[in-house]
């Protein structure tokens, strides 16, 4: 078994976060896992100094918990957090992650519609600015076609705060070339917040039960995307 596999499964680590902690895409931390890529003495270091980091406090299996526990009807299989956590709260840590279960992200429109009036809007906008969010709870709200006082007033003032800067909904280790058909795929609204995602107010709107698949699919148009990448599911990915 190679280095990098090992040190993964001992850290308990998914392929997504071993490889955002490495800063290497999930393909290639796949080379590296079958010997087929170097190890390097930069990658060895990174090894080292990230063993057992969860760089955003929270990982996907404690989403899932907590998701289940708040009524996701999409996780009730999952076994419930013990301790139910605030909906809000719990948006804006799975915003904050550089890589997330895209099951877990297309659950956030449902967070949206079914905990909206208890949201602290200017808080989540607060902290949207202070780590440069905006643009994915931006989008995430209007997909979430979030209608309350509180929630249009957020929407607004994150059009003001924008970003230049593209950015995926959690998914920061997507191939270039899916990146590429992203882009010319993605509905006008990801296109407004610049988000590179397939998310849209119509599978918002489905996300009420297990979510579909459409990963095959759009890998067949991309025709360039690995194995490791083909498992990431519906609205994360084409």
């Amino acid at each position: 078994m190679a280095k990098v596999l090992r040190w993964r499964k001992r850290n308990g680590l998914t392929q997504v976060r071993a490889a955002s902690l490495l800063g290497v895409s999930q393909p290639y931390l796949s080379l590296l896992e079958n010997g087929a890529r170097p190890l390097t003495a930069q990658l060895r270091n990174r090894m080292k100094t990230s063993a057992g980091q969860d760089p955003q406090g929270g990982s996907d299996d404690l989403f899932r918990a907590q998701l289940s526990a708040l009524g996701y009807p999409g996780f009730t299989h999952v076994t419930k957090a013990r301790t139910r956590t605030r909906p809000d709260n719990l948006l804006m840590k799975v915003l904050a992650q550089p890589d997330a279960d895209a099951r877990v992200v297309e659950a956030l429109p449902w967070v949206v519609a079914t905990f909206k009036s208890q949201f602290d809007f200017s808080a989540m906008v607060r902290q949207a600015k202070l780590h440069n969010l905006q643009n994915r709870l931006g989008f995430v709200l209007q997909v979430s076609a979030v209608d309350t006082r509180e929630g249009l007033m957020a929407v607004r003032e994150l059009e003001r705060a924008r970003l230049l800067q593209e950015d995926t909904l959690c998914w920061d280790s997507m191939p270039a070339a899916t990146r590429e058909w992203m882009r010319a795929n993605r509905v006008p609204l990801a296109e407004s917040w610049n988000v590179l995602t397939r998310l849209s107010a119509e599978g918002a709107n489905n996300a009420t039960g297990p979510p579909t698949s459409t990963a095959s699919a759009a890998s067949s148009s991309a025709n360039t995307m690995a194995s490791p990448a083909k498992r990431r599911t519906s609205m994360c990915s084409p």
